[in-house]
């Protein structure tokens, strides 16, 4: 069963590294700049609208799926972060006053409801990599967004499941999947609070969710 997985961390903290490592995966990388790793990917350097970026996106699955045999079975958005700020410019460019506000809304929503009734529907596993930031006046982490979106929990808000990249003193790199310090949450019971990035097998956790979801599926009336 498909799965839904946010991971997050400040910058140069490893996210693109981790989830690189995604076995069977396509990136979608909206970083401006050549997704730096031998893997199947695709770099969105420019935003013309949601659905264009939607075609974009399934035309590229059909590549994927026309060179090796199968649709991917994960894929990785590389960062959504970079992917709302040109969402942002796009509909500041284009609209006036709260029309820009709306533009922003209807396209995050549009992107959400492809990742739900398109890609999950299609037994596509989401990896969602975010950017975060401390808010000073919270000294919390948090996943920037604005308007609605960031009132209801930004990014966060849309997985069950999100893990956070941190580094302690200095060099030492820790994956945090319940920490209360940070914005990540789990719904697996036998999985760490913290573990070094070192020890960390993203095949592994998206596989345990998987099984999670497909047993949990047998108690579901829908």
């Amino acid at each position: 069963m498909a799965i839904k997985l946010l991971i997050s961390g400040v910058e140069r903290t490893g996210k693109s590294t981790t989830t690189s490592k995604v076995k069977d995966g396509l990136v979608f990388s909206f970083d401006s700049k050549k997704y730096p790793f031998k893997v199947p990917h695709k770099n969105i350097n420019e935003y013309y609208g949601m659905d264009a970026l939607i075609d974009t996106m399934n035309e590229t699955i059909g590549q994927y799926q026309e060179k090796y045999g199968e649709l991917p079975k994960t894929i990785v958005m590389d960062t959504v972060t970079q992917l709302y700020t040109k969402i942002a410019k796009y509909s500041m460019d284009k609209f006036n006053g709260f029309d820009i506000h709306s533009n922003i809304n209807k396209e995050t929503l549009m992107f959400n409801d492809y990742i739900e009734n398109t890609l999950l529907a299609n037994d596509v596993n989401v990896v969602v990599v975010a950017h975060a930031l401390l808010d000073e006046n919270t000294s919390r982490y948090i996943i920037p967004a604005s308007g609605n979106f960031a009132k209801t929990g930004s990014w966060l808000s849309i997985v069950d499941n999100a893990s956070f990249i941190q580094v302690k003193n200095g060099s030492k790199f820790v994956i945090s999947h319940s920490n209360l310090k940070f914005p990540c949450r789990t719904t697996l019971e036998d999985i760490p609070v913290d573990q070094p990035i070192s020890e960390y097998d993203i095949n592994q956790h998206i596989a345990l969710l998987s099984k999670q979801v497909s047993d949990n599926d047998e108690f579901s009336f829908d």
